[in-house]
């Protein structure tokens, strides 16, 4: 399998492994807080995962997808910075640190994924960046807030 097919199945590998979580989540949850332990830290490590994996192994093909300049060195922090984030949700998670921790990880992965599609949307009408998977940064962060956020008022709330 080719770095193109890798950073394209990035796009459907989100959104279904979102789905799992929710499902899980559900499936094995007894209340707020162990549904949003679960759903929580794992799309927290889903989409930090895949970002970081994209940033560090994808490389150029993973910026050309976005329309981006490949600049490895930014790549290279910004995934590391993923990939901490990532390993940091399956901390709390492994080490069951509470919905304190869960909602601290969730928020910093939200706020990521949040300025992130700000910058997207600025290339977007700024430079002209029409690309579709630009385009889809906003929309999915907005997603993710809306999927995340009541779960997470709800077992902070309980």
């Amino acid at each position: 399998m080719n770095k193109k097919m890798l950073a394209a199945m990035m796009e459907w590998i989100r959104p279904v492994g979102i789905g799992l979580a929710i499902f899980f989540a559900y499936y094995w949850g007894k209340d707020e807080i162990s549904r949003f332990h679960i759903m929580g830290p794992f799309i927290a490590m889903l989409m930090s995962g895949t970002v970081a994996f994209e940033s560090l192994i994808l490389g150029e093909v993973a910026a050309e997808k976005i329309g981006y300049r490949h600049s490895r060195a930014y790549q290279v922090q910004s995934g590391l910075s993923n990939a901490a984030t990532a390993i940091t949700a399956l901390i709390v998670y492994l080490l069951d640190w509470g919905r304190y921790a869960d909602a601290a990880i969730v928020t910093s992965m939200l706020l990521f994924f949040v300025f992130s599609a700000v910058n997207h949307a600025a290339t977007s009408f700024i430079e002209g960046n029409m690309k579709p998977v630009n385009l889809m940064r906003p929309v999915m962060a907005l997603l993710l807030v809306m999927i995340l956020v009541p779960h997470m008022i709800k077992a902070l709330h309980q």
